[in-house]
């Protein structure tokens, strides 16, 4: 009997230590290798404590981790709603495209998950401010806004365009969603009421902050006083981009593309003086085009095609120097338009043509060239022959010249048929020619001759 209940509490010993509690299940949850397993062992653990009131809870967190990630599996942001890592899931969730979105029974998921996003949310809108950047990446969440509840939106737009006008890049895609999503439109006209009141007409490292806003509102037709200032500023970054473009183009002008070049400058002083806003950083590029144009028309004294533009009409329109460089631009012109025409002679357009005398010398010429090359090649062909030696053999295998070598150092041993030296640079001559047979015989002789030498000393 002892036995019997020994047995009893050690298996029950032994359930209740593998038993896993909730807190240990949701932790298997978070890791993607042990998910499934966790829906295992919750299953276990209803059995047996079908009473606990956090099961719903549990099972609906671990259901909701499944069935996400078994549908965007594929993107990284899953990894990170089974991990509940609310940070790196926004992050992920932006590098997806602006078009990329989550439907709303997803989004209801996710929010069961992370029930801190609608607080957030809450909280960016009534303060203004984004305590990261990241949570902007939030509006890929469909039916999120109906989770919201937001008092006043003047907060967040005051902040938003305070941000977008210190920092151009602040206002991006991504936050233009954003306001899109959760924004109700009849707040835009606050954006044009703020924008007018923010006074950032007067720095123009304001403008392109100012201008994606406007051009936001312009988009939603929610542009109405600020319809002029549009205008401007849309003129100004048109203005910027074609000086910019020309002074690239400045130094590469043929003079046929003169003409056109100097309209395109006109043009663009034309519009530069035309603008009413601040622009002394436009003005920053004019001046370098000008000079650049100028330099170039200096050093022009020949009449070239020039446009009929008068640039006195743009004098005195801007600050002292550039208005320095408009006087001197219309001298430049003015001066090539009373320059002569060159006209090249007759005699420098035509071909000479060689008369029968020069024809005749030039064939003389010619003739003693090569026959002073033959009579050179033949002294030497004669030295070479007529007094053969050890060097100038050496030097034809040099060349490469092994048979004429061998020719040479055959003479050398009909002079003297005991001299091994003779043989030796045979031996060397039929090697380069390529006869290796040969070459062998001659060095076996040249050693025997040596070797005889030797003895007959």
């Amino acid at each position: 009997m002892k036995n019997i209940l020994l047995i009893i509490l050690l298996s029950t010993l032994s359930i209740f230590s593998w038993a896993l509690t909730l807190e240990e299940i949701e932790n298997l949850s978070k890791n993607p290798a042990t998910l499934e397993l966790s829906w295992e062992y919750f299953l276990e653990y209803i059995i047996e404590n079908p009473s606990d009131a956090r099961i719903t809870d549990t099972g609906s967190l671990i259901s909701a981790k499944i069935s996400l990630f078994n549908k965007y599996r594929n993107y990284n942001f899953a990894n990170f709603i089974i991990s509940e890592d609310l940070k790196n899931f926004c992050i992920n969730l932006g590098v997806i495209g602006t078009n990329f979105s989550i439907p709303e029974d997803d989004t209801n998921k996710i929010l069961f998950i992370f029930p801190e996003i609608v607080p957030i949310l809450n909280n960016i809108f009534n303060t203004g401010n984004f305590e990261e950047s990241y949570y902007k990446y939030l509006y890929k969440l469909e039916g999120l806004k109906e989770h919201l509840q937001v008092n006043s939106y003047e907060t967040f737009i005051k902040t938003t365009i305070s941000n977008s006008l210190s920092s151009p890049i602040y206002f991006d895609e991504d936050l233009e969603r954003f306001i899109e999503v959760f924004v109700p439109a009849n707040n835009y006209i606050l954006f044009e009421k703020l924008i007018s009141e923010s006074k950032y007409l007067v720095d123009e490292d304001k403008y392109l902050g100012a201008y994606k806003l406007l051009t936001f509102l312009n988009k939603h037709n929610s542009i109405n006083e600020s319809i002029v200032t549009y205008s401007q500023l849309k003129n100004y970054f048109s203005l910027k981009q074609k000086l910019t473009s020309l002074n690239d183009q400045v130094f590469f002008v043929e003079k046929q593309e003169l003409s056109s070049f100097i309209s395109e400058v006109y043009k663009v002083g034309e519009d530069l003086k035309a603008l009413t806003i601040e622009k002394n950083l436009l003005y920053n590029i004019f001046l370098p085009l000008l000079k650049a144009l100028n330099s170039k028309l200096e050093n022009i004294q020949e009449k070239v095609p020039v446009v009929d533009e008068n640039f006195e009409n743009l004098s005195f329109s801007f600050n002292e120097q550039i208005n320095a460089e408009i006087l001197k631009l219309q001298m430049h012109i003015t001066r090539i338009e009373n320059l002569p025409i060159v006209v090249e002679s007759d005699k420098a357009t035509l071909v000479e043509q060689p008369t029968d005398s020069q024809e005749a010398s030039a064939r003389r010429i010619f003739v003693y060239f090569l026959l002073s090359i033959l009579g050179t090649f033949i002294v030497i062909f004669l030295y070479f022959e007529l007094y053969p030696s050890y060097s100038k053999i050496n030097f034809l295998c040099t060349l490469k010249l092994g048979r004429y070598a061998a020719h040479l150092a055959e003479k050398l041993i009909l002079k003297n048929p005991e001299d091994y030296k003779a043989f030796l640079i045979l031996a060397k001559s039929y090697e380069v020619a390529g006869k290796y047979n040969a070459s062998i015989n001659a060095y076996k002789t040249a050693l025997k001759l040596k070797d005889k030498t030797k003895e007959g000393e």
